[in-house]
C-alpha cells in the first residue's frame, strides 16, 4: 500500500527534532546553566524541553497521517533509534482503539 509522500520529511524532521532534543537535554545536565528564574533568558541550545515537545507535536501529526492514510508501517528504524517507537503506536492505539500492535517479539524472514 502507498502511502503519503509527506511522510518521509516528517519522519526525518522528527529524528532530527530528536536527536537536537537528545544533545541538549545531555548538555544540559552537563552543563547545567545557573540562575534560571526566567526562562526566556535562558540561552535556546538550553531548551530540551521545547524540543522534546516539538518531536512529541510531529509524533502525533504522523499518526494522524497515517492513521488517515490507513498505512501501518512494519517498522520504523529512526523512530526505534530514538525510543519513539512505543510512543508512535500508543498515539496509533489512541486513534485506532481496534487496533492490536504488532508484537516485539516477532521475528519476519
Amino acid at each position: 500500500m502507498l502511502h503519503n509522500p509527506l511522510r518521509l520529511p516528517l519522519v526525518i524532521n522528527i529524528g532530527l527534532l530528536a536527536a537536537q532534543a537528545r544533545t541538549h537535554s545531555k548538555l544540559n545536565i552537563k552543563f547545567p546553566f545557573p540562575n534560571v528564574d526566567d526562562p526566556y533568558t535562558t540561552p535556546y541550545y538550553f531548551r530540551a524541553d521545547e524540543l522534546w515537545s516539538s518531536v512529541e507535536d510531529s509524533l502525533i501529526e504522523l499518526a494522524e497521517m497515517d492513521h488517515r492514510n490507513d498505512f501501518y508501517p512494519d517498522a520504523s528504524p529512526l523512530l526505534t533509534e530514538f525510543g519513539l517507537l512505543h510512543e508512535y503506536w500508543r498515539l496509533r492505539t489512541y486513534l485506532d482503539p481496534n487496533f492490536v500492535e504488532p508484537d516485539d517479539d516477532d521475528e519476519y524472514f
